[in-house]
């Protein structure tokens, strides 16, 4: 994982500036999962940065890969997988964090099981 959380708050403004694209994978996710475009527009308003990836880290993506969490409806916990792609931000996937995966506070990875 890249921690540059120095510059998270930097790209989490330069996301809500930029052009948003969905990725064929990301309509098909939400679509299947219930999440709204109205709710990704939420979370990408008032959402934050949890996670990095730098480029080719995040399954072979060539850009440099962002977690973004934020509320959808009510009080649903959504995250955001967003590549940072130029002047584009490519909506990658959206899913509600699985708490067997994260921990309650929906931003810290659990430990990997042994």
């Amino acid at each position: 994982m890249y921690d540059g959380r120095d510059r998270w708050q930097e790209e989490m403004a330069r996301i809500r500036r930029a052009c948003v694209r969905f990725s064929r994978h990301c309509r098909k996710r939400i679509r299947k999962r219930g999440i709204t475009a109205e709710e990704v527009a939420s979370v990408v308003k008032n959402g934050e940065i949890i996670q990095g990836h730098a480029p080719g880290m995040y399954r072979n993506n060539p850009d440099p890969v962002r977690v973004i969490i934020g509320y959808g409806n009510g009080d649903r916990i959504l995250h955001l997988v967003v590549a940072l792609h130029g002047k584009t931000v490519i909506m990658v996937t959206a899913y509600e964090p699985d708490p067997e995966i994260w921990e309650k506070d929906c931003r810290t990875l659990k430990p990997p099981r042994r």
